[in-house]
Formats: structure tokens, sequence, C-alpha cells
């Protein structure tokens, strides 16, 4: 438990460097710090129930994907501003590596094991992104047809009182 509070701070200040480095605005660094945090503590839940890379990275990505889009509707900001750093402690940096190394040592256990590990990653967070997206796009969509409904119920009502 100890070790995992450790993972997501440290996920939080990692997102908060990378965040400066991408040159978020001062106003939402900690926003966008926070989206780290929060991606790294839905990627320890999912690796805990199942042991499964992938799922963990797609719930993960998934997740900071709604929350980057919420973070940009509450913050007046686009979504990339909070996405992007938010993915960053899902990057598969470690085992890119050991695959790099594993190809250059000529240990090719190890590379297709990492670099199956890394695919797996890579595509989760593609994967969780599109599906984040796509909940957000259904939700505005629906949101938009309500909105039409009301309007139309609204302008019929009007014209029967005249």
């Amino acid at each position: 438990m100890r070790e995992a509070v450790i993972q997501i701070i440290c996920a939080g200040l990692g997102t908060l460097g990378f965040a400066l480095f991408f040159q978020v605005r001062r106003q939402h660094l900690i926003t966008a710090s926070l989206g780290g945090a929060l991606s790294w503590l839905c990627y320890l839940a999912v690796r805990e129930i199942c042991a499964s890379v992938f799922l963990s990275s797609l719930v993960a990505s998934a997740v900071i994907c709604l929350w980057s889009e919420a973070m940009a509707r509450i913050r007046k900001a686009p979504a990339n501003v909070f996405l992007i750093p938010g993915i960053v402690p899902l990057l598969p940096g470690g085992a890119l590596y050991y695959a790099m190394s594993g190809i250059v040592s000529g240990n090719l256990d190890q590379f297709v094991q990492k670099g199956r590990e890394t695919a797996l990653v890579a595509v989760g967070i593609a994967g969780g992104i599109v599906i984040g997206s796509e909940i957000v796009r259904l939700i505005l969509s629906i949101r938009l047809h309500h909105r039409r409904r009301l309007e139309a119920k609204r302008r019929t009502s009007r014209q029967e009182k005249n």
C-alpha cells in the first residue's frame, strides 16, 4: 500500500515535470499533474485486479481521456493540455529500453518478452484514448439531441399559445 502511494505521488511529480517541459500554462499545471497521478492510480488498481498490462493501460488511458475532457470544459482549455501529460506515467519506457537492450545484446527472449509488453501497453493506451473519446462524443451527442428536443417542445408550446 505504501509503495503504491509513493508511486502515485511520483507519477504526479513526473507529470509535473513533463507538463513544464511541454510548456503547459501555470494555471493548468496542478490539474495536469493530478491527471498523471490519476492515470497511475487507475493503472495500479486495474493491475491489482487482473495482471494484464494491456487492460490496465486501456482502462487508465480511457479514464485520463475522460478526465482531460472534463477538465478542458471546467478549465476552458484544450483537452490535450491535460491528456498528453496525464498519459506520460503510462508510457512503456522501461519495457522499451529492455526490449532494445535485449536485441542489442542478442538476448532474443528478453527482446520478445519486453517488446510484446511494450506493444501491449502502446495499443492499450491508444485503445483507451479512442474509447474515452467515443464516450465523450456519445455523451455530447445525446446532450445535443436532448437540448434540441426541449427546444422543439418550447417552440411548439409557444405556437399553441399564439
